[in-house]
């Protein structure tokens, strides 16, 4: 694969001279083809003269998945302004807080994350952000009443307006930036991370390579479009491939199941939780995936199990395993097409071309040695242009050598393949010990009552940290502390036994189907503490 040097926008534009008639983009039964998708994206670049988003405007998008999503965003970057990207469930005072971060001077919003309707907290919001000049509806409509190019008055249509829009997307380069996504925050508020043309535009290229994407295919959306997985590995690979998006507002179960069996889609991406659902909610135990070929699991820690298992069901699919993050387009590995399942996901596959990785001791000081583990950094054309407006976090996000940390724990095998062992803000340290909590969750996920697994450090006054469970048991089943630690005894070492084993119904998500570890870490701690003091009650009881 050669790296190229083209915007976004001129990319789109040449798909639609190569495939202009071919469908790009479904909701529904509403659809439209490539050359509507360039031009509307133009027509709506042109209407946005009168809110004067230009060249380097900051412009946020908060809204699910949508063809107008779509439709706002392409004609942003057609002409150079910075589509921020923002999660669609985040509260008011989050919202505040981020708009005037990411100096945000134009808000298009829309439906929110399941029931949550926008229009009922902007006027909140505005008293709150001087920056934001206009909040702009993004025009959510039923499904198959989308934006058209008849949605234009003629003089938004004439040839003077397009010409002065076409002037516009003329002054964008590949090293501009093309949008701001947030990291998941832990304890603070998300830093954007800015990524160019350049970086996003030649990640889904290295997509589209490894997993044989034409425009043949169909790809199910399902993954949220503020995040990194559904720009690169979605809208962008759709429009270089000349495959047709078929959008789902967020992800629901059914929604994809008629998505594959419907509409007829080839390619699924997505995090662990999300084929899990698809494969184990019981109403859907009949369906049926022979169409889907091929798509990417990522975004989370998969087991051998549960990947086998997912393969099981999708049985003409190639799934493969990625490891990347927003800081870096996302992909920096890719498996192999033509591995075995358990080779797959074993390792998060080799370094991509035009990309380095390397494995550095966690104590800081030296690279790796072979076959052990370190922190995972990276230098290549993904990386972001930085942090926005972050200068102390850029300065620590970077070795002095010009590579990118990504605080991810992992290691090379023989074969040059990576493997991810955990993240460093999630080590558990107990009494100076390092401990990492996905060793644990492995050892305890061989129990068969055992249906999904957190292992998180709670605080504790002498130990620093000590271990905490957090288990859903498999339907029908309970948690039984004491077989529990009875089967771990001979597995790990004394000091990575559990010390609390807290039973959940769910775990608390966030909107990319991740596990939100700051809430559970939380929920944890709370009760720990309830334990702590009930057993202390018990001992003054035994004392008298």
């Amino acid at each position: 694969m050669k790296l190229i040097d083209k915007p976004l926008g001129r990319c789109l534009w040449e798909q639609a001279r190569i495939n202009g008639q071919r469908p790009a983009m479904e909701m529904g039964d509403w659809s439209c083809t490539f050359k509507e998708l360039d031009r509307v994206s133009d027509l709506l670049a042109g209407r946005m003269k009168r809110y004067n988003i230009e060249k380097g405007t900051h412009v946020g998008i908060w809204s699910v998945n949508s063809p107008n999503w779509i439709f706002t965003f392409l004609a942003l970057v057609k002409v150079g302004a910075v589509p921020v990207l923002i999660n669609t469930c985040y509260k008011q005072e989050e919202m505040k807080g981020l708009l005037n971060y990411s100096d945000v001077e134009v808000l298009y919003y829309g439906n929110g994350y399941k029931t949550i309707l926008y229009d009922d907290v902007i006027a909140s919001i505005q008293k709150n952000t001087p920056k934001v000049r206009h909040f702009i509806p993004i025009g959510e409509k039923e499904e198959g009443n989308w934006m058209r190019e008849g949605d234009f008055s003629p003089e938004e249509r004439s040839d003077r307006a397009l010409e002065e829009t076409k002037g516009k997307k003329d002054l964008v380069s590949s090293s501009d930036p093309l949008c701001m996504i947030f990291t998941s925050g832990s304890t603070s508020l998300p830093k954007g991370v800015v990524l160019t043309h350049y970086n996003v535009v030649n990640n889904s290229r290295t997509m589209i390579e490894c997993l044989g994407w034409t425009k043949e295919d169909k790809m199910c959306i399902t993954v949220p479009l503020f995040h990194c997985f559904g720009i690169t590995a979605g809208i962008v690979s759709c429009i270089q491939s000349g495959m047709c998006m078929h959008l789902i507002p967020y992800f629901k179960t059914g929604k994809v199941w008629d998505g594959i069996n419907t509409y007829g889609c080839t390619v699924l991406n997505g995090v662990p939780s999300m084929f899990l659902a698809l494969i184990r909610k019981t109403e859907y135990k009949d369906r049926k995936a022979d169409g889907l070929k091929s798509g990417i699991i990522a975004g989370s820690p998969v087991t051998s199990e549960e990947y086998r298992e997912i393969c099981g069901r999708f049985v003409n699919m190639h799934l493969l395993t990625s490891y990347g993050q927003t800081e870096t387009s996302p992909c920096v590995t890719m498996a192999d097409w033509e591995g075995i399942h358990d080779e797959k996901v074993i390792s998060a596959g080799k370094v991509t071309k035009h990309v380095q990785a390397r494995i550095w001791d966690l104590d800081g000081s030296q690279e790796a040695k072979e076959g052990e583990p370190g922190e995972i950094q990276v230098k290549g054309y993904n990386v972001m242009s930085g942090y926005y407006n972050l200068p102390l976090a850029n300065e620590k996000a970077f070795t002095r050598d010009g590579w990118l940390k990504t605080g991810d724990i992992g290691w090379f095998d023989k074969k040059m393949e990576l493997h991810i062992t955990g993240r460093i803000k999630e080590m558990i340290i107990r009494a100076g010990e390092n401990i990492s909590p996905q060793e644990i969750e492995q050892a305890i996920r061989g129990l068969k009552w055992v249906e999904q697994v957190k292992v998180v450090g709670v605080p504790a006054e002498v130990l620093q940290e000590e271990i905490a469970a957090c288990i859903i048991p498999a339907e029908g089943c309970r948690v039984c502390e004491e077989e529990l630690l009875r089967y771990l005894q001979p597995k790990l070492a004394h000091y990575k036994i559990p010390s609390y084993v807290l039973t959940f119904d769910e775990f608390p998500m966030n909107a990319s189907g991740k596990i939100n570890l700051k809430v559970i870490r939380e929920m944890a701690a709370q009760r720990v503490e309830r334990i702590r003091r009930e057993r202390q009650a018990r001992e003054i009881l035994r004392n008298r």
